[in-house]
């Protein structure tokens, strides 16, 4: 029930998706003759738009999910104690890789390369791939099958290997994958994901009973860049929707009983607020 309302309803009532369909709108209104109620939504989403678009809103949302967990040293990983690594699904995509029979990749695609680094370097940990199918309509495009393909070929050992494909979110990712793995309350695992999505992340496995370090990758910021220059739009707004969805996602898996915090730190307290 989460996992349908989430991708239904959940994108809808996003920012940059509302600014969209408000826009669109806007001429239909006028020609039903609501004409002050198309002035001031085209209005009030011009003005929300030229903010997206030339002030550095993306970063003012994305930085503080980015900047959230420190980056871990690959020399850490190597003379740490650790029992594995867990790498969140998320970049593969089921759906292209069944169509042109090849392992297919999005954005993120530095949680497989990550995991694969980390791997060569610690060859005595197993590695722990858990995601199944974020699309709705399609339940068999199931990212377990690629992210296997695409670890082996990377150079991680079969038997190394653990393929979590029936989780379709987070919760999920951090159940299924606590199933397979096991105890994983004594020592740490390496939790691989995107920096943005790591706060949520992090604070619905600590939820669930696991131990991990938190190791963020993918990252989108760098500096408030104000104005155009050479900053395309598109990636803004996207960048916008992608930090949106995850406020929106924390605040709704604190409410929810998810998580045990709402903007989950390291080494936090498994204490409720």
């Amino acid at each position: 029930m989460f996992f349908s309302v989430s991708k239904l309803v959940g994108h809808l009532v996003l920012p940059v998706t509302l600014l969209l369909l408000s826009l669109a709108l806007v001429p239909f209104l006028r020609w039903v003759g609501l004409k002050r109620i198309s002035r001031f939504l085209g209005m009030a989403g011009g003005v929300a738009l030229a903010v997206a678009l030339f002030t550095p809103l993306d970063y003012w949302l994305l930085a503080p999910l980015e900047n959230r967990f420190p980056r871990v040293e690959r020399e850490t990983v190597a003379k740490g104690d650790f029992a594995g690594i867990v790498v969140l699904g998320g970049p593969e995509d089921g759906r292209l890789t069944k169509a042109h029979h090849q392992p297919s990749v999005g954005a993120a695609a530095e949680r497989f390369i990550e995991a694969a680094i980390l791997a060569r370097l610690r060859p005595d940990l197993p590695v722990l791939f858990t995601g199944g199918s974020g699309v709705f309509s399609d339940p068999d495009a199931k990212g377990g099958p690629v992210a296997e393909a695409l670890l082996r070929d990377l150079g991680v050992a079969p038997d190394r290997l653990m393929i979590e494909s029936e989780s379709r979110n987070t919760f999920q990712n951090a159940i299924l994958a606590k199933e397979m793995a096991g105890d994983v309350s004594t020592r740490p695992w390496l939790l691989i994901t995107s920096a943005a999505h790591m706060p949520r992340s992090y604070g619905i496995f600590v939820s669930q009973g696991w131990n991990v370090t938190a190791y963020p990758v993918d990252y989108n910021t760098f500096a408030p860049v104000w104005g155009w220059n050479d900053y395309r739009f598109t990636d803004r707004l996207n960048q916008i929707h992608l930090a949106t969805r995850e406020w929106v996602g924390l605040l709704a898996y604190r409410i929810t009983g998810r998580m045990n915090r709402v903007f989950p730190a390291p080494l936090e307290s498994n204490a409720p607020d």
